[in-house]
């Protein structure tokens, strides 16, 4: 009724935002519902029923980056009490550049290899990897990237050979197999 939302009108202002009616009133009465859009409009009452149905959840609403930025102060054990929060903050908490601070934050200097790592397995999966494996997977990565690049000079060794030697005069031999 009027009467209703007017005492919840003048609770708020006198009060300092108290409501003199119940969340579980404003969700379940229909009349009530219908006085709010008479008296504030449409828009208010759905601000009013979205307010009273759901939590004032705001922070699973800010962007992304700034979840990350913040989940980056948290601790392991509320990182992982906060991906159980709602489905926002779980993408938030299994981001690479969260794992990527916290990593960080607890090793304080990220190699090349490590990049490359992260890249083809996660900063998640790098961070709980325990230090001797990843020394092993870390030394594993130093000796392919030196086998690649030994490769890659053997290849440019062999082409500019080719090249002084055709520039000689000489023919380049010609494997036979």
């Amino acid at each position: 009724t009027q009467s209703d939302v007017n005492k919840a009108v003048v609770s708020t202002q006198s009060t300092g935002g108290e409501w003199a009616v119940d969340r579980e009133d404003v969700e379940h009465d229909e009349r009530l519902q219908n006085e709010i859009e008479r008296t504030f409009g449409r828009d208010v009452r759905d601000q009013v029923v979205h307010l009273s149905t759901r939590s004032n959840d705001f922070l699973s609403k800010l962007p992304q980056k700034l979840l990350v930025k913040i989940a980056s102060y948290l601790t392991l054990e509320d990182v992982i009490a906060m991906a159980h929060c709602s489905k926002a903050f779980r993408r938030c908490c299994l981001t690479d550049s969260l794992w990527r601070n916290i990593f960080l934050q607890h090793h304080n200097t990220i190699t090349p290899e490590l990049e490359q790592l992260a890249a083809e397995h996660s900063w998640r999966k790098i961070f709980f990897t325990d230090k001797l494996r990843l020394q092993m997977l870390v030394s594993r990565q130093r000796s392919q990237m030196s086998i690649k690049r030994n490769n890659e000079n053997a290849d440019q060794s062999h082409v500019d050979d080719a090249e002084n030697g055709a520039s000689n005069g000489q023919h380049a031999p010609i494997a036979i197999e």
